[in-house]
């Protein structure tokens, strides 16, 4: 029996370059950045304060019911228990990029129930802005406390999106996007359920920014992606979502998710395995699921933190695997900042975007290519490209890498 195909059937996101895939697709072809500088990160305590935060003016002023999950929680009856942007960004981030994919993919989704339609959801820290709130003895709804758990984050976009099949929760560091759209592959591939909502969020924080600052891994001018400069990364928010749904169901959809590999180089807590070894590992177990060779793929889009260590091993994976005469790499955190949970989701978006409208995106902030990056990287976007196969790379803490293969057509 042949193992259901999974498509691309809608897709939403709200970021540092606004809310929609509109001004995201403007972005990329621009090759634009949406990082900015926020005062309440600036020195002393923090190492940086340029971040890729949502602009005031894209957050929307659009009702939040049904996006709200006031069924699903018993004190949310009370009106001061509802969410609120200040005390959960990571429900009205998550809960608009849903709200934009399941109107992009309403008609496929009336054919199916709510029992066969899932929720996968990747996140680092969830609503970790409750938790800020909290420490400083603030008001903090009971919803956005009960969001600081990410399964319960799950369950309650589920309930208000009508996903009662299968919930699950992915957070494994910065790789989350990227394994959690394998899993909601799976889930479809096994079975279980017809539709899947794949949503990955994550909110700017003090929590975060401290993190990183105390790790000394930001860059204080802005992340500079695989730049002879580049001296570290810039946090960033967003709320992304996919909708993949069994491929019977969408004849039409063009885009494919065709192969996901994994690996754990277990090299150290923070710091990638410096030879790539890890990441090439995972690109090949995700060529060998696609029974292709190298030359198949058209286009890498590259996890690219801008941290020295992170770019350079990148580098040598791609070299690793492609050799000198490698397909075009490009990446976008100087755009978006490195939206941790949401990176993974939101990058294939990208590269979804890419796909539809015929072009490989640059890399903003990219000035003079480091040495040893690849050949082939793109500076500025390159227009009038047709791409048929795409090679997304994430990679994280504790030594995970993720590359997944997209298909065009």
């Amino acid at each position: 029996m042949r193992e259901p195909g999974v498509v691309i059937a809608g897709c939403g996101a709200i970021s540092a370059v606004g809310c929609g895939l509109e001004p995201l697709l403007a972005a990329l072809k621009n090759n634009s950045s949406g990082l900015r500088a926020m005062e309440k990160f600036s020195a002393p305590r923090f190492q940086s304060n340029i971040v890729g935060a949502v602009p005031e003016n894209g957050w929307g002023e659009r009702p939040r019911e049904p996006g709200w999950a006031g069924q699903s929680v018993a004190t949310t009856a009370r009106e001061d228990a509802r969410p609120t942007r200040t005390d959960n960004s990571a429900w009205w981030l998550a809960t608009e990029a849903l709200t934009q994919a399941r109107a992009a993919a309403e008609e496929i989704l009336q054919k199916i129930s709510a029992a066969r339609t899932g929720l996968v959801l990747s996140t680092t820290k969830a609503n970790i802005t409750a938790l800020e709130l909290i420490s400083e003895n603030r008001s903090c709804s009971e919803t956005a406390r009960r969001h600081l758990q990410a399964n319960l984050l799950a369950e309650d976009l589920a309930q208000a999106f009508g996903a009662h099949g299968p919930v699950q929760t992915v957070s494994v560091a910065c790789v989350s996007g990227l394994i959690a759209i394998s899993q909601a592959a799976k889930i479809i591939q096994r079975g279980e359920a017809d539709a899947v909502f794949v949503v990955g969020v994550d909110a700017l924080s003090e929590f975060v920014v401290a993190g990183f600052t105390a790790l000394k891994a930001l860059d204080p001018l802005g992340c500079r992606p695989f730049d002879a400069a580049r001296c570290g990364l810039s946090p960033g928010e967003a709320g992304a979502a996919i909708v993949l749904v069994r491929d019977d169901f969408a004849p039409a959809a063009k885009i494919k998710i065709r192969a996901f590999g994994g690996s754990n180089d277990a090299n150290h807590l923070t710091g990638p395995s410096r030879d790539g070894s890890g990441l090439a590992q995972a690109i090949r177990v995700a060529l060998a699921a696609a029974k292709f060779s190298p030359t198949e793929i058209d286009f890498v889009h590259a996890h690219g933190t801008g941290t020295p260590y992170n770019d350079a091993m990148e580098s040598l994976a791609l070299q690793t695997i492609f050799g000198d005469a490698g397909p075009p790499v490009s990446g976008a955190k100087g755009m978006l900042g490195h939206t941790l949970g949401a990176a993974g989701v939101i990058e294939t978006i990208c590269c979804v975007l890419a796909m539809q409208n015929n072009f490989l995106p640059g890399t903003p902030r990219l000035d003079s290519p480091a040495d040893g990056t690849p050949k082939n990287l793109l500076r500025e976007p390159r227009l009038d490209v047709r791409v048929k196969n795409i090679l997304k790379l994430n990679t994280g803490f504790g030594g995970m890498n993720g590359a997944l293969i997209l298909s065009h057509g």
